[in-house]
């Protein structure tokens, strides 16, 4: 059946079939099959479908679910499909939201950069987070870490399908460079933080288990440049500093818990303050934020691990503060310069800018 319907006609096959199962003339499908169709539908439907039953409501909340359904959605050819709702915050603010870019990726139009584009309007995903501002913000295969403002410090995960939140176990040390991510070998999210006393700490909560564990490092380093961790390959980064002010990237393996380290390329191994870790088009990437100065450039690691293949990339646009969305389609990426959103053409360096209503300015992931 695979080549016979479209995929506008397979997505409301599979919404039809959801909907017949909350008929009570149906209820002898195995549970089985009940859970892979479930995994196809998208967000919204998901949301409304939690009221059908307790059981329903629980399996659409396990995070085992929500990663099946994450890798469902992942399986598209097209890249731009892999991640199609932008998830974002207010700057100052604590309420989480998102808006669907599909419409945008389907208009032919944005392929030639020439307009500038306005997003559908923006959809609450959680607005009850007991916090007047959310300072870091985390995705990971469809849930979200958010790090409030609050003394001490907490953090909360959230799940964006049905919105609830849980507030995680006070850490053993306090948060200070967060991480989060997906540990493939035992199917299970994790939370790091890194801590600097006499050596690097790390501290990883599982979700699994429920509890935090201390790893001592034996790495030097009495700083970090960047409190974000980027994730990529399985690894969680950071930028920085030993004792001698050596700058590197330190980089967290989910799966062993073992740190490393990847240098930085060579004009930023002795300085990266102003430094910021990315990822673009999959590759680990170094960008600025400054308040004193602008960049017109950004680098790029295209073979992970290796300093020599770092490559500088020229931007059209100066910039003082640069983050990537991981949002991209061909020669376009979606940009967030200075908290404003740009759909930029790396072929034909031109871009145009990308506006959500009621949202002039964005933190997003």
């Amino acid at each position: 059946m695979g080549n016979a319907w479209s995929a506008p006609e397979r997505t409301k096959l599979r919404k039809k079939m959801a909907e017949q199962l909350m008929d009570k003339g149906n209820p002898s499908l195995p549970w089985e099959l009940i859970v892979e169709i479930l995994s196809w539908l998208p967000v919204k439907s998901l949301g409304r479908f939690r009221c059908v039953s307790k059981p329903w409501n629980a399996l659409i909340a396990d995070p085992n679910f929500i990663k099946m359904h994450f890798d469902k959605t992942s399986e598209n050819d097209d890249v731009f499909y892999q991640r199609r709702r932008l998830i974002f915050n207010e700057p100052g603010c604590c309420s989480l939201y998102s808006v669907n870019l599909d419409q945008l990726i389907l208009n032919q139009n944005n392929d030639h950069g020439a307009d500038d584009l306005i997003a559908p309007e923006a959809q609450l995903v959680c607005g009850d987070l007991p916090s007047y501002r959310v300072v870091d913000l985390f995705y990971c295969d469809g849930l979200l870490l958010c790090k409030l403002a609050e003394m001490p410090m907490t953090i909360y995960l959230v799940n964006p399908t049905t919105g609830e939140s849980e507030e995680l176990p006070e850490a053993p040390d306090n948060i200070q460079h967060l991480g989060f991510g997906f540990d493939h070998s035992t199917d299970d999210y994790k939370v790091v933080s890194a801590v600097f006393y006499d050596m690097l700490v790390f501290c990883v909560y599982s979700l699994k288990t429920g509890s935090w564990e201390e790893l001592e490092c034996s790495l030097p380093y009495s700083g970090a440049y960047t409190f974000h961790a980027v994730l990529l390959n399985g690894t969680l980064h950071w930028i920085m500093e030993t004792p001698d002010q050596t700058s590197m990237i330190v980089a967290f393996l989910l799966e062993e818990e073992q740190a490393g380290e990847i240098p930085l390329p060579v004009e930023y191994s002795s300085d990266a303050g102003d430094c910021v870790l990315g990822v673009f088009r999959d590759c680990l990437c170094l960008t600025h934020c400054s308040d004193e100065r602008t960049y017109n450039q950004f680098w790029v690691m295209n073979e992970y691990g290796e300093e020599q293949s770092w490559t500088k990339i020229k931007i059209s646009i100066p910039y003082s503060e640069l983050s990537l969305s991981g949002f991209w389609k061909e020669n376009h990426d979606l940009l967030v310069f200075q908290k404003q959103l740009v759909m930029y053409n790396f072929k034909e360096q031109s871009f145009c800018n990308l506006s959500i209503p009621g949202f002039p300015h964005v933190d997003c992931i």
